[in-house]
């Protein structure tokens, strides 16, 4: 495929974004668990560690561009092409993670020390070009269960990430000019402080709409 080919937008199927990582880079044991809630019980079902949290919530006026506050020494990509935020979600959990070793020579390992370096706004810029990751996102894409797979219709949504960066809850959202801090936290109470952000600044913004999911990074029971 060229790089004029557009990104078709991403489902929410662990199994599927799991596969997608594996052939993006990603070692086994580490993939895509659902998180089925945001209450403490809910929570602890969810493998641990969980090296970070993919969003995806409905593109509504409750929920615009944020701005960055804090300064952070995230890994993070700004979003230029439509309908990518899914893939540019995982590559901010996988690429922030301290203890996933990506395999050498894969898409995803390529890609990071490419642009370990660059600014968000080139390594957005690099990412239209990267057409072995896109080709295997749109692969993904195909693979979904909804009526819309491997279509141009994302259901007016749009992913995010949390991920725990120099033991503070960072959020990634291609959209904004950069990481957007949101306080402290550690590999134990991560998962934790980041459900509390994701239930202030998402869920309770528009209570009544059920169009929200959350997935967790983390290292599978089984596969």
């Amino acid at each position: 495929m060229s790089s004029s080919t557009k990104w078709l937008p991403l489902e929410t199927n662990p199994e599927v974004l799991t596969r997608f990582l594996r052939k993006g880079g990603v070692p086994s044991p580490y993939g895509i668990a659902d998180v089925l809630g945001l209450d403490d019980e809910l929570l602890g079902m969810v493998p641990q560690p969980v090296e970070a949290l993919v969003v995806l919530f409905p593109t509504t006026a409750s929920f615009p561009p944020k701005e960055p506050g804090a300064s952070s020494t995230a890994y993070f990509t700004e979003q230029h092409i439509g309908d990518a935020c899914g893939a540019i979600a995982l590559l901010h959990c996988v690429f922030n993670s301290s203890d996933v070793d990506l395999v050498p020579g894969s898409p995803f390992e390529k890609f990071y020390e490419a642009t370990k370096t660059s600014d968000p706004a080139a390594r957005g810029r690099a990412l239209i070009d990267a057409d072995d990751i896109k080709d295997l996102s749109n692969e993904t894409a195909r693979q979904g269960e909804s009526a819309g797979a491997g279509t141009q219709d994302n259901q007016c949504q749009h992913f995010v990430s949390f991920a725990n960066v120099d033991g503070k809850v960072v959020e990634l959202d291609g959209r904004n000019a950069g990481p957007v801090v949101h306080g402290d936290t550690s590999q134990k109470t991560f998962l934790a402080d980041a459900a509390k952000v994701i239930q202030r600044d998402f869920i309770q913004r528009d209570p009544t709409n059920l169009h929200f999911s959350v997935l967790a990074f983390c290292r599978l029971l089984e596969e």
